[in-house]
């Protein structure tokens, strides 16, 4: 996660041209804390404009997320992803998760193929990726748990068992056959707005504003 705390801005300034590039007896490397950077200015060169444009922004933003892990997870997705979308359920609005969804498996196979040619001092590359189905699955539990700790944000006090029944039932209602039922999910969350922590950049109080705003 980034050190801030939060997301990272869309927008990243630097360009490739302009990274510190180190020569040693191996050829020209990059700094370890610019491989996000480099990541998200070939994304946009690649990926990116295969990706729809309504969601190009929260991709974006998903993706410099996991970069920001790459390097401590020695890019294993199956470490990262679990922890990072957990991290996440509480600070963005339920339809951040359709967009990274109908993405993932464009998104993880660039970092399979553009990952391991950044020219670090130690080269990465990912390591036990996990397939939408994966991420359907984890994201159904996570939305679980977020429709639960919303029903009960005011009774502090309840149960833990009546917690955990809870979100054994709101994902049997929202998950069937493998597949999150959307409409459901909106139906359940539509009651409680989605709040946005204050001191986040104006960007992205604008852009997840934006995201809950969707049908």
């Amino acid at each position: 996660m980034p050190k801030q705390g939060h997301f990272a801005k869309s927008m990243r300034t630097k360009q490739l041209n302009d990274f510190k590039v180190k020569r040693n007896a191996t050829g020209a490397t990059i700094d370890d804390e610019q491989l996000t950077d480099f990541l998200v200015v070939r994304f946009a060169l690649t990926a990116k404009k295969r990706v729809q444009s309504e969601t190009r922004e929260t991709v974006q933003r998903f993706l410099i997320e996991i970069c920001d892990s790459l390097q401590e997870n020695d890019g294993d997705l199956q470490a990262i992803i679990p922890n990072l979308l957990a991290s996440l359920n509480a600070r963005v609005p339920w339809q951040f998760y359709p967009e990274i969804l109908g993405e993932w498996d464009l998104l993880q196979k660039f970092l399979q193929k553009e990952l391991p040619a950044v020219p670090l001092e130690k080269r990465l590359r990912i390591k036990h990726p996990v397939t939408t189905q994966e991420m359907e699955t984890l994201i159904a539990k996570l939305l679980a748990k977020k429709i639960t700790a919303i029903t009960f944000i005011n009774q502090p006090g309840v149960d833990p068992h009546k917690k955990d029944q809870m979100v054994t039932m709101m994902l049997t209602t929202i998950y069937h056959d493998q597949t999150i039922e959307w409409a459901k999910v909106r139906l359940l969350l539509a009651p409680f707005k989605f709040e946005i922590v204050p001191e986040l950049d104006e960007e992205t109080k604008d852009w997840l504003k934006q995201l809950a705003e969707k049908e």
